[in-house]
């Protein structure tokens, strides 16, 4: 099991400020969110961060793009360029050889799109970027989205399994996200349904009201998700996704729980 850190943490910062700040912190992975490699790297961006991570001596896991993206938007356009993008983040990946990519599913523009036009986007669209994945040799990961929206169609154990039918994707990987499940029950029963298909975890506390708290400051029972995903066999990276923005100290305090916790 590996330790690892978002450099959305310090995403006012230059990316090298991000990734040695999280070396100094002792993380072993800095998840790389491609809106800032992007910003600060808009040409040759593999070999300006591969320089980075070298000088650092840091690993890497990449984040698709989030922001203003959708790959089921009704808006063809918008839809277009949101795959574009991914599938452009998982050529990054394979050039800078990180060790996976986490994909975010589409979502509904609005609970009164039909769902069974959003679904037919979302099949094409994944079939379409785990397709991408297994030709050029890069590792995906789907994650579970906010159980409590009105517009995710992959929250849970069940929709990864329709994903996995109707895209046929039988040996599809997941990234776990602790907060947007915001309730220890619904991980543990995730994990055990899942098994070794959890291939990456976001690791933040939640209450029913906050996402993305310090460990400690919500209600997720972090001992008990760590003895499931031992008990899996888990040996990915436990990524820390906390809204600490800018706060070294604070990511340190964070990394010397995970050890405590996870190892």
């Amino acid at each position: 099991m590996y330790f690892g850190a978002t450099t959305m943490v310090f995403y006012s910062a230059p990316l090298e400020e991000a990734i040695a700040a999280i070396a100094r912190c002792g993380f072993d992975y800095a998840e790389l969110w491609m809106e800032q490699v992007w910003r600060e790297f808009p040409e040759c961006a593999d070999a300006c961060v591969s320089s980075i991570l070298e000088k650092y001596e840091m690993k890497a896991t990449v984040h698709c793009p989030v922001m203003d993206i959708n790959i089921t938007s009704p808006n063809i356009g918008i839809r277009n360029e949101s795959l574009k993008q991914l599938l452009d983040s998982i050529e990054f990946a394979r050039k800078i050889g990180a060790g996976i990519v986490v994909v975010h599913p589409g979502k509904r523009f609005s609970v009164k799109e039909p769902f069974e036009d959003h679904w037919k986007a979302q099949i094409e669209a994944l079939t379409a970027v785990f397709a991408k994945g297994a030709e050029i040799g890069v590792t995906l990961a789907l994650e579970n989205m906010e159980r409590t929206s009105a517009v995710a169609s992959v929250t849970d154990y069940p929709d990864m399994f329709r994903v996995i039918r109707d895209c046929d994707i039988q040996d599809l990987n997941v990234t776990l996200d602790t907060a947007h499940m915001r309730d220890t029950e619904t991980i543990l029963r995730f994990i055990d349904e899942m098994g070794s298909r959890v291939a990456h975890a976001h690791i933040s506390d939640a209450t029913d009201k906050k996402l993305h708290l310090r460990i400690g400051e919500g209600m997720l029972d972090f001992a008990a998700i760590a003895q499931a995903l031992r008990g899996q066999g888990f040996s990915g990276v436990c990524s820390l996704e906390t809204y600490i923005p800018g706060d070294e100290e604070a990511l340190a305090e964070e990394r010397k729980k995970l050890d405590r916790i996870f190892r």
